[in-house]
């Protein structure tokens, strides 16, 4: 008389519950969408400074008054005293234009300090002073801020593309065998779109050991009983180590699984 039937871990639901849910899907497209969005606003950036240092031209600023405003940190009581600075220069064209410059934690410059000045000819009042900012500035900061959010859903999405490697691995590589249906059921510990999946759970008696292995198919989104009624199911287990397999399910008409 066989023993009974030992479960196999689930090759394809190692932690069904966490990925199959809505929320990580939810959580996976909004990280990728900020970062996408940021890394954009990165490069245009880029763009755009490039274009202004190729376009811009130097001319000779005096410091003409220097301010001190009062920043509040963000989340604390406390505050810190930045100093800005009020910047006149003559374009190329003898128009006299002045700016507002810089935000310095401490007083770079007097008043009547000469400094350099990056304007655009046709567009001066688009004017920076070269050592107290810089075009890359904005990029930078956009670049690193998207890189969290990027990397956030590439982690997010790592178990889902593991799974699927293996998936291949074992359709390349593995030991098919024939697995007797023993029951079909519904996952109530996943949702996702409102329902709840089927599964197959079948069995199959490995003949060196005689020990009998229980698996069960990745989710089916519509009722599969009429399609596997009284037929076995080919299923690829990792040789020497049934504990890792895919059943085949491709023969199945299931419904697509709900939008995400």
């Amino acid at each position: 008389m066989g023993s009974r039937p030992s479960v196999s871990a689930p090759e394809v639901r190692a932690v069904s519950f966490i990925v199959s849910n809505d929320i990580p899907a939810v959580l996976t497209h909004t990280f990728l969408g900020l970062g996408l969005v940021l890394l954009v606003s990165a490069l245009l950036a880029y763009v755009g400074a490039r274009r202004f240092l190729d376009g811009a031209v130097i001319a000779d600023g005096r410091i003409t008054h220097v301010g001190a405003i009062r920043v509040d940190r963000g989340g604390s009581r406390t505050s810190v005293v930045k100093f800005v600075y009020s910047v006149d220069f003559t374009t190329s064209s003898g128009q006299v234009m002045r700016f507002i410059a810089g935000r310095t934690r401490h007083r770079a410059y007097m008043t009547g300090d000469h400094v350099d000045v990056l304007y655009l000819p046709d567009r001066p009042d688009k004017a920076l002073v070269r050592s107290l900012s810089s075009p890359w500035g904005l990029s930078v900061i956009l670049g690193l801020n998207s890189g969290p959010f990027l990397l956030a859903a590439g982690l997010l999405r790592l178990p889902q593309a593991a799974r699927a490697w293996r998936r291949r691995q074992l359709l390349r590589h593995g030991t098919r065998v024939q697995a007797k249906v023993r029951a079909i059921k519904r996952d109530r510990g996943v949702f996702s779109g409102g329902r709840h999946p089927f599964v197959i759970v079948c069995a199959w008696r490995d003949p060196e050991t005689t020990r009998w292995h229980v698996f069960h198919s990745a989710y089916l989104w519509a009722d599969p009983r009429a399609q596997v009624s009284g037929r076995e199911l080919d299923v690829h287990v990792m040789p020497g180590n049934p504990r890792y397999y895919h059943v085949d399910t491709s023969f199945i008409r299931s419904a697509p699984a709900p939008a995400r």
